[in-house]
């Protein structure tokens, strides 16, 4: 094999590790992929298979610059940073479906049942855990992986590999800071309906004790607090689909205000 080959296939590789750096980080902090248990070989074939069109690009950027061994390692780095930060954006639907179920299962007495999840979570709410796994059946059925792609090929133009800084509207800071917020704030607004309902029969059960004060209601509260959510759980649910799918639909909108004013071409897809 000549030296030629070998600086040849060097290159190649070099892309290839670039490239997928940001689809791994992607897919190790999105909820769909984390707690439908996607791992090891399945993962790495994914998330090669959205970087695959990416590599050729690099392959010839990486010729033209010809960066250092440092610059590629630190440039790596910066991709699976930016890819864990997107997961995290754009599985944030997700998981305020999981922080709801926390709240509802501490509002109905149900923390004793929590579960030890396989996929690394070793203690999840069982309500988290089914409206989650719903959510995510709702996201690929809806779509939602064909706009995950669109995204992730999105955020390279607005941030190509090889740049150590992206092109960005002057309000993107404010913007994905109050992403920090939205997480807990969707969540609890999300528990809230089954909270009150909850803390309904809680006040039924007192009214009740004072007209009859031998009924012991402790006994009770539980087992009612229950009932309620079961009754009502059902009807919230269709509600709460619907809200996380429209709330998905809007974070493409997100990129289209990151990439206000951003004069960078689009890559080759």
């Amino acid at each position: 094999m000549q030296a030629s080959d070998v600086s040849e296939a060097s290159n190649w590789l070099l892309a290839s590790g670039i490239a997928i750096a940001r689809p791994t980080g992607l897919l190790a902090l999105h909820a769909a992929f984390i707690r439908a248990q996607i791992t090891g070989v399945a993962r790495g074939s994914v998330a090669m298979g959205l970087a695959f069109p990416m590599i050729p690009v690099l392959h010839r950027k990486v010729l033209e610059t010809d960066p250092g061994l440092s610059t590629l390692m630190l440039l790596t780095f910066k991709e699976a940073v930016i890819g864990s930060a997107l997961g995290l954006l754009l599985g944030a639907p997700l998981w305020a479906l999981d922080v709801a179920g926390d709240v509802m299962d501490a509002q109905r007495g149900a923390t004793q049942g929590r579960l030890n999840d396989p996929g690394g979570f070793e203690d999840v709410s069982i309500t988290g855990t089914l409206l989650i796994m719903t959510g995510i059946v709702v996201f690929v059925v809806s779509g939602g992986l064909e706009t995950l792609t669109d995204l992730l090929y999105d955020s390279w133009e607005i941030w190509p590999p090889l740049e150590s800084a992206p092109s960005l509207d002057a309000r993107a800071p404010l913007l994905l800071l109050s992403l920090l917020d939205r997480l807990t704030q969707q969540g609890l607004l999300m528990a809230l309906p089954a909270v009150v309902i909850m803390l309904l029969t809680d006040t039924a059960l007192m009214l009740t004790a004072r007209i009859a004060p031998n009924l012991r209601i402790e006994d009770l509260a539980l087992s009612a607090r229950n009932i309620a959510f079961f009754i009502f759980m059902p009807l919230y649910a269709l509600f709460l689909l619907a809200y996380i799918r429209r709330d998905m639909a809007t974070l493409p909108h997100l990129f289209e205000l990151l990439n206000v004013g951003a004069g960078s071409e689009h890559p080759q897809r």
